[in-house]
């Protein structure tokens, strides 16, 4: 602590010993690897919604009763898919997936349930008989699948050219155990080479999650070596000295490994959010080691012997580096705002790893730096060393055209907010891969035979026992059914009403069309007491008290969803159901409720960032003027990146929702540099003139460096397939890069007409 304050205040102490350093910073590395192997990957929709979330607990609730509505859809497309040889073996899959510990059902045509009229009722009966294959033909079998009143549109086609194998789980918290029922889905089909040769799409909830996880796998095997490699390239290039680039490796490697074992350790998963957190730490702490490199490069040049270089170092860097570390940890820590337990979790891993950023470059590294990097640093020839006139020239200019610089800055802003105002909120998981990618082809295509892979669920809760046997009950039922179904965005609604007016029908030995619903209570209570089938009963509890309208859509967003919910939820007011309670669950309602966390979370979030590193930048130079003059060419670059996405379409959602946190304590960091500097020179008298463009010239070469490193940086998760992880990678270089244009023209001008400079 003595040694902390020592620095703080400008005063050199004894660094700690050189053996010791290296010692702790390998044994970081050492100790984090056993704890990296139980990496918790998980990307399942519910961890996206707070454990107390009503839809959590009604989804909670639900699963005691009802089975999960999530499902994986495998389709298969051909002319001979009712030949008794096609129907074996589709059977045979349908009994492997029976098998799989985590399936709780398989829904294909020879496992659903079939009501036919009886002599004396009706019959619940296999829709195709396995058993009795050859006692139909393929025409007798596809009449008896298209005369079904369930099949067309769940499991098989309109036209009857395709039918599908829907595996449903059971209610699974873990994406690996999706995985595995995935992967058994697969071997299951190319077991069988009749359905190998006809199968043409996967796709449904559990498979869409999977290829998230996918994602995450491959984006992390690429990106995170990439990541260190091209920062520990470009400092090598910028530094023009191996033996610190290979210090700084040391570095990178100690910092990303404890940020990830911190992720571990703490029990939270490893998702597409979270998985960004090692490129941000690498990135960040190659930019915190340039800053200090720059500070011994200038003492280099000022022919400092090397203790003093380091010493002289220390003292420039210390206290922007602290700052540095609050006013970015600030920014990650507002992330807490956003109520996305993944965002807040890579909120608070990232703002404990800038603290491992600081421990490391300003106690650790500078010990192993004055032991082992003996040679001479060059003071000439190494990479950028035009970048300090560049930035001094752009600092002259923004001087002596302060006024216009401003105005013209002002005149974008304004002529710009109407792009800002046309930044949507939307989460659209389809929309989430690229259009040529395999889950999207496949999810158009089921959707295209069969009905919309977006499950949402219309939950119906009586009063009391029995609640849901009551005709005129069951007649309010059926009109908001049918209601539904006229809606744009529904496919299919399926619930307890229509298994009654099958049975009703069979039971009559009529098509009664649509007078089929019972409109008696003993005739409701009879034709139960017949059925002895379990499909009923995945609609409706066995109390009769709570059932289910199963909704297919054919939309994906967020808004879209939330629409269905909203207009449904007018008509049920405008129409209400006597004495049953209307909510709404599923899948689709855990996506829809994002929308409102998104937008409530980037106002608190920006809101907490910005009066935190104001109230940091104030304490550090003890004026408030000067954190507002640090902070304003702050804000330019993040109202650019919501031009940016106002312009290109892209949304706000789960991963772009971090980019204000993030970008706003990121780019604070240069400023505190430049204006320490600044504050350095006036207080040694220097004229305010000089003291601006000295600050600039000095720190400029270090600021660039910077800038180009962590843009090459963020640039590479612009290449990830998966379009939340792409975006927050091109949007935080776009607002990197126009943090540095701004920073370099905004912040001149701001101190030229402080002090009225001619």
């Amino acid at each position: 602590m003595e040694m902390l304050k020592a620095w703080f205040n400008g005063t050199r102490v004894p660094l700690l010993p050189p053996w010791l350093a290296l010692a702790i910073l390998l044994g970081i590395q050492l100790a984090s690897l056993p704890i990296l192997f139980n990496i918790h990957f998980n990307n399942a929709g519910d961890i996206y919604s707070p454990p107390d979330a009503p839809a959590i607990q009604l989804r909670n609730s639900l699963f005691k009763e009802f089975p999960n509505d999530e499902a994986i859809i495998a389709l298969f497309e051909g002319d001979a898919l009712y030949s008794p040889a096609f129907l074996a073996t589709l059977h045979r899959a349908a009994q492997k997936m029976e098998r799989h510990p985590s399936v709780d059902r398989v829904l294909t045509l020879t496992t659903v349930e079939h009501i036919e009229a009886t002599d004396d009722g009706f019959a619940v009966s296999r829709l195709v008989d396995p058993n009795k294959l050859d006692t139909r033909t393929p025409a007798e079998w596809k009449a008896r699948v298209m005369s079904d009143a369930f099949a067309p549109g769940l499991i098989a086609s309109e036209d009857g050219r395709a039918v599908a194998l829907v595996v449903r789980p059971i209610f699974l918290k873990e994406s690996l155990a999706r995985r595995d029922v995935y992967l058994a889905l697969k071997a299951a089909i190319a077991a069988e080479p009749t359905l190998k040769s006809v199968h043409t799409a996967t796709a449904g909830t559990v498979a869409q999650t999977v290829e998230e996880l996918h994602s995450i796998w491959r984006d992390s095997a690429i990106f995170i070596p990439l990541t260190v490699v091209i920062g520990l390239a470009l400092m090598w290039w910028v530094v023009g000295r191996v033996r610190p680039v290979v210090v700084g490796g040391l570095a990178v490697g100690a910092v990303v490994s404890a940020s990830v074992a911190g992720l571990v350790l703490s029990g939270q998963p490893y998702t597409p959010i979270t998985a960004m957190i090692p490129t941000l730490m690498a990135a960040y702490t190659t930019a915190t080691l340039l800053h200090l490199y720059a500070a011994i490069q200038r003492a280099r040049v000022a022919l400092l012997k090397r203790p003093q270089r380091i010493a002289r170092a220390l003292k420039d860097t210390f206290k922007p580096g602290l700052f540095n570390v609050l006013t970015t940890g600030a920014g990650l820590l507002s992330l807490l705002w956003v109520d996305i337990p993944p965002v807040q979790t890579f909120g608070l891993a990232g703002a404990i790893g800038t603290l491992m950023v600081f421990l490391v470059v300003f106690i650790l590294v500078p010990p192993i730096l004055l032991k082992w990097d003996t040679p001479r640093w060059p003071r000439r020839g190494s990479g950028l060393a035009h970048a300090r006139r560049l930035a001094a020239a752009v600092a002259v200019f923004s001087l002596r055209n302060a006024r216009a610089v401003l105005i013209v800055t002002v005149v974008l802003v304004l002529a710009t907010i109407p792009l800002v105002m046309q930044v949507k909120v939307e989460s659209n998981l389809i929309k989430f891969f690229a259009p040529d990618h395999v889950i999207s082809r496949s999810t158009d295509k089921i959707e295209n035979k069969l009905s919309g892979v977006t499950s949402l669920e219309i939950v119906l809760t009586g009063s009391s026992r029995d609640s849901l046997k009551d005709p005129a009950t069951l007649a309010q039922i059926k009109k908001l059914q049918v209601w539904v179904k006229q809606q744009p965005e529904v496919d299919r609604a399926f619930s307890m009403v229509d298994v009654l007016e099958q049975m009703n029908s069979a039971f009559r030995g009529e098509d009664l069309g649509p007078n089929a619903l019972p409109t008696n209570r003993k005739v409701v209570k009879q034709l139960l007491l017949i059925y002895d089938g379990d499909d009923l009963y995945e609609l409706v509890n066995r109390e009769f008290q709570r059932g289910r309208i199963t909704l297919s859509l054919n939309v994906h967003g967020a808004n879209e969803i939330s629409r269905v919910i909203e207009k449904t939820r007018a008509y049920v007011i405008a129409h209400p159901i006597d004495g049953v309670e209307v909510d709404f669950a599923g899948f689709g309602r855990l996506f829809s409720d994002q929308e409102d966390r998104i937008v409530e979370g980037q106002v608190k979030s920006f809101s907490s960032a910005f009066l935190q590193i104001l109230l940091l930048l104030a304490l550090l130079f003890h004026s408030f003027r000067g954190a507002l003059i640090c902070l304003v060419p702050n804000l330019a670059p993040l109202f650019f990146i919501f031009v940016m996405m106002g312009t290109v379409g892209i949304a706000l959602d789960v991963a772009t929702v971090m980019i204000a946190g993030v970008i706003l304590g990121i780019t604070v960091d240069d400023t505190i540099h430049l204006y320490h500097g600044y504050l350095h020179r006036i207080r040694h008298g220097v004229s305010p003139v000089f003291a601006i463009i000295r600050s600039v010239e000095s720190s400029g070469r270090a600021v660039i460096a910077i800038s180009i490193v962590l843009i090459a940086q963020f640039s590479l998760l612009g290449l990830s397939d998966f379009s939340p992880t792409a975006h927050f990678g091109i949007l935080c270089a776009v607002g990197l890069f126009a943090g540095q244009v701004f920073e370099l023209l905004l912040m001149p001008a701001l101190l030229g007409l402080r002090h009225r400079v001619k």
